[in-house]
């Protein structure tokens, strides 16, 4: 017989049978973690624990194994070959951080930090833009100074032969 546990995002409760935890206040979004899982997911992800919730709640579908957590819509960009790029070819303090948000993305989502995943997704593409930018201006001042610095070389040797 499997023992459940559950968060509150404070504390941690259980061990918990299926009965003991259907008469706990929990709802799907609760995290729950029982031996086989290796991280904490929402509670409605796991198959057997569907007795637990309202009807009039759609049902998740059980899956092939009770321990793999269903995802119900796909995990968002993560940005992580951007980042990359970005850091090899245009600003490498900018790229870094780029990737250490962009490596979140999918543990958060798996681990069922939706918004949490979503917003790491989010500050992994502003990094990746100032990135870009910022190493798009250095190269464009780069060139313009070198350009500049021809200019004046090349003015400077019609100067000397006159």
């Amino acid at each position: 017989m499997s023992k459940y546990y559950y968060t509150d995002g404070k504390e941690r409760f259980g061990p918990f049978s299926l009965e003991e935890l259907g008469g706990k206040k929990i709802s799907k979004e609760t995290l729950v973690w029982m031996e086989g899982l290796t991280d904490w997911i929402p509670a409605g992800n796991l198959a057997e624990l569907q007795p637990l919730f309202p009807m009039g709640m759609p049902n998740i579908p059980p899956v092939s194994s009770p321990y793999n957590p269903v995802m119900m819509e796909k995990p968002p960009k993560n940005w992580l070959v951007e980042s990359i790029l970005v850091t090899l070819l245009c600003c490498l303090p900018f790229g870094i951080v780029g990737i250490v948000y962009a490596t979140k993305v999918e543990s958060l989502w798996v681990s069922g930090q939706h918004e949490a995943s979503i917003k790491a997704s989010k500050d992994a593409g502003k990094w990746v833009r100032i990135g870009f930018f910022v190493g798009l201006s250095i190269y464009l001042l780069y060139f313009l100074f070198m350009f500049l610095g021809i200019v004046t070389a090349i003015g400077t040797n019609l100067n000397d032969q006159m």
